[in-house]
């Protein structure tokens, strides 16, 4: 039996029952979202109301999305006061709504005047895992992960209709997990590759999803030849690649001093792509380098290895992806390859994030680039 109830501003949804006979001395549990509610919606944020958002469970108790209000920004808030609570993506700290930068949700309340590009959010308030910048023509898109941070795997912009950035996601959540040992290989767009081994099993995968094709199956990693999409000419003997093999020789030492109960020991970390390449750096001697994909380094960017943290190497690396790509590259680097967020090209001022591209063109001289850019230290209240 279908019942059909209309919200303000939330597009119809249909909620159905199963009927019981129940009698008076039997103790029936309230129904669940999984079991007694479906979802119809075609809800947009255009569809809410000014201050509102729309998130996943907005309405039906907990059950659908639909678009929840609450204390705007700086405004003061009550977490006892149900019409005091701040509106999602904020949190109320010291009776004042603030910023919450553990969900994505609170980009929607940036002010989109002046900062200069807002990241796409899922309504569960995590990041889009594909987030595109520029044209069609000229722009990419990067892989991003739930908590909002750039992960392996990109593309331009125009070849992305197939781009999921699954297969980058799936490495990034296992590593997070304590997963010192993932062997998944990923496209570079993000996708899965074909041939896929991991926790000593391999199968040739979906490229979307990561699962077992539609009439194969999984081997042990020793049979992984027999795959009917192993190809002796691109897998070669090995199915780990040469940054790969020896960052999991280096791994697999320090495991074992570990289990012997030997703490302090110490390797240069051999960071390697999500497609088994050399990483965007390297460390020796107490230095960090930008290196390209075959592990040689790029250019002289160089910077202390005590800096680590904040180097990212995107700049140094898009010298050879835009040239390579034949597109002249013209914005600058800092030192240590990541782009320098105030850029001056012949007395023109203007601004770019950590990806290279344009968040403002009205900056003054001596201005911070920092309000411009959603994620910039800028916007940490805490």
């Amino acid at each position: 039996m279908g019942h059909f109830f209309t919200f303000p501003r939330i597009p119809v949804f249909i909620l159905y029952c199963c009927c019981f006979i129940i009698t008076a001395t039997t103790a029936v549990d309230p129904p669940t979202c999984d079991s007694s509610y479906g979802c119809i919606s075609s809800i947009r944020q255009e569809d809410c109301a000014k201050g509102e958002i729309l998130i996943s469970g907005g309405s039906l108790n907990g059950c659908c999305p639909g678009c929840r209000g609450g204390r705007t920004y700086l405004a003061v808030c009550n977490l006892n006061i149900p019409d005091r609570l701040c509106a999602p993506g904020l949190k109320c700290v010291g009776r004042k709504c603030i910023y919450d930068r553990s969900t994505c949700l609170h980009t929607m309340h940036l002010d989109k005047d002046l900062v200069g590009w807002i990241p796409k959010c899922n309504l569960d308030g995590t990041y889009a895992a594909k987030q595109c910048r520029g044209d069609r023509l000229s722009g990419r898109c990067f892989c991003y992960s739930e908590d909002g941070k750039r992960i392996f795997g990109w593309d331009w912009y125009r070849n992305t209709e197939r781009m999921t950035c699954a297969c980058s996601r799936r490495r990034d959540k296992l590593e997070k997990e304590g997963r010192f040992d993932v062997t998944l290989h990923c496209t570079q767009n993000g996708n899965y590759e074909e041939l896929q081994c991991d926790s000593g099993l391999c199968w040739c995968a979906d490229e979307l999803t990561g699962s077992v094709q539609l009439g194969t199956t999984v081997v042990h990693e020793s049979l992984w030849e027999l795959l009917p999409c192993y190809n002796s000419t691109l897998h070669g003997e090995s199915y780990l690649r040469q940054c790969e093999s020896a960052a999991q020789a280096q791994k697999l030492i320090l495991k074992k001093f570990y289990a012997r109960g030997t703490v302090g020991v110490t390797f240069n970390e051999i960071p390697c792509d999500y497609d088994g390449a050399y990483g965007r750096y390297k460390v020796e001697n107490g230095v960090v380098y930008c290196t390209w994909r075959d592990g040689k380094k790029i250019g002289s960017f160089q910077i202390r290895s005590s800096m680590l943290s904040s180097v990212n190497c995107y700049c140094a690396r898009d010298t050879i992806i835009y040239r390579e790509a034949g597109i002249p590259f013209t914005l600058a680097c800092g030192g240590n390859g990541n782009y320098e967020y105030s850029q001056d090209q012949n007395g023109q001022l203007f601004c770019v994030d950590s990806d290279g591209f344009v968040v403002t063109t009205e900056v003054a001289p001596n201005e911070s680039c920092d309000k411009f850019i959603y994620n910039s230290a800028f916007y940490d209240e805490d």
